[in-house]
């Protein structure tokens, strides 16, 4: 299994589409260098972006992110739907987040005695929950493509599992540590919510962590590092700007550079990184083998080169895994496609998966109205989604079509659209 990481990518409204894009030259190279690698490595299962997509959370900033992650995919042989996010604190619209009423909040939370408890409250009464996601309201919109946006209470957390060559399952949890961001930002004030703190383990499955913070900006960091270190083998931050491997016994630690990262910071070193996934050994001997393949850009003369460990290109770990025999019943696969909380789909379905995950960002590229129009033909919109955010709304629209068994009528739908506006 191959997974290419990106962080902080932080897309600059004031910047993109100009002639002075001082990056321009720095994400061609990237994408670049990723085709090559991938020439040699091969098409990556999952493209994973640990936050900070734009840098105000502006939706233009999305839009310029959604082109540029889709030449990505094309120049390393994946599908769009291979690409699972997590907001970060640029992904937040700050003069939502900054306001009195949502200060308040983030000041309650801040000065509780048990923030675990306070957060759990805040995020489940309607008024609070609305008023700390309103500021993620444009990474939703873009999120909901890739079935990665959020909603408080239930949906806070996002999860996709991608299939291990010995038949065991890799879970990808995207964590968010962005919902009390803002202006304010102190490195030790943010925080993840409780329901990072229950992932679960289960046979045949390894757990492999995103989330944008690093553990040094977190709050409740210890609490966190103690579950990660007990459940993940695999774990992956951004936000430091700063390329980090900590290799320990249980598991491998990833603090990453950003793909874009401001040219006057200390230490500017963009970069992105490939990580390599392989199980060996028989059902009583299981080791899960990481390889990273770390990308930093060097100038003079310029080009992506291989972050050295001593005498290799590589950092190799190995994992002691728990005895798995695969069998008929595999694990079953979750994916997060459902309305409030993840569901357990069969593996069976993993079709259904992918031409939902397809669909998804098709439907996504429509028009507000156009969306609205198939919706409404097909019955798929209920008097309860109108008070909902749009995102949200046509998620479950998405949702509906696959329980009611109208996946394929709703892709023709979409389809007609397409080449009326192709021709």
């Amino acid at each position: 299994m191959l997974i290419l990481h990106l962080s902080d990518i932080h897309f600059r409204k004031s910047d993109i589409h100009t002639t002075q894009d001082p990056n321009f030259h720095l994400r061609n190279e990237l994408v670049r260098d990723a085709r090559l690698q991938c020439s040699r490595l091969g098409v990556p299962d999952a493209i994973v972006v640990s936050g900070d997509i734009a840098f105000s959370g502006d939706p233009e900033e999305f839009k310029f992110a959604t082109d540029w992650l889709t030449t990505l995919c094309e120049a390393c042989g994946c599908s769009m739907a291979s690409v699972f996010v997590v907001p970060g604190n640029h992904d937040v619209v700050r003069n939502l987040a900054d306001r009195n009423l949502v200060q308040m909040i983030h000041n309650t939370i801040k000065s509780a005695g048990n923030s675990n408890t306070e957060i759990s409250k805040q995020l489940s009464d309607p008024d609070a929950g609305r008023l700390l996601y309103e500021s993620l309201g444009n990474y939703n919109q873009f999120a909901q493509q890739f079935f990665c946006d959020l909603l408080p209470p239930d949906r806070t957390r996002v999860v996709r599992d991608l299939k291990l060559n010995d038949g065991s399952i890799l879970r990808l949890w995207g964590l968010n540590s962005a919902f009390v961001s803002s202006g304010h930002d102190r490195q030790g004030d943010l925080f993840v919510d409780p329901a990072s703190l229950q992932i679960t383990r289960e046979d045949g499955v390894v757990n492999a962590v995103l989330t944008h913070h690093h553990l040094s900006w977190l709050r409740n960091s210890r609490e966190l590092e103690d579950h990660l270190n007990d459940v993940a083998p695999l774990q992956i931050f951004g936000h430091v700007h700063t390329n980090r491997v900590d290799m320990v016994r249980d598991y491998v630690r990833l603090s990453a550079s950003a793909a874009n990262p401001d040219r006057q910071e200390n230490g500017w070193e963009p970069g992105y990184n490939l990580i390599e996934l392989c199980v060996n050994g028989g059902p009583t001997e299981r080791t899960l083998r990481i390889k990273a393949h770390i990308r930093i850009w060097q100038t003079a003369p310029g080009g992506f080169q291989a972050k050295m460990d001593r005498s290799s290109s590589t950092f190799e770990h190995s994992i002691r895994l728990n005895d798995w025999v695969c069998s008929s019943e595999l694990p079953e696969i979750s994916n997060n496609y459902a309305g409030l909380s993840p569901e357990i789909m069969p593996v069976k379905e993993g079709n259904t998966i992918n031409l939902l995950r397809d669909l998804g960002l098709r439907f996504y590229r429509l028009s507000f109205s156009q969306k609205f129009e198939i919706a409404g033909r097909l019955e798929l919109l209920e008097e309860e989604d109108m008070s909902l955010p749009d995102y949200e709304r046509f998620r479950r629209v998405l949702i509906r079509a696959y329980e009611r068994e109208l996946l394929n009528v709703l892709e023709d739908a979409v389809t007609t659209i397409e080449q009326r506006l192709r021709d």
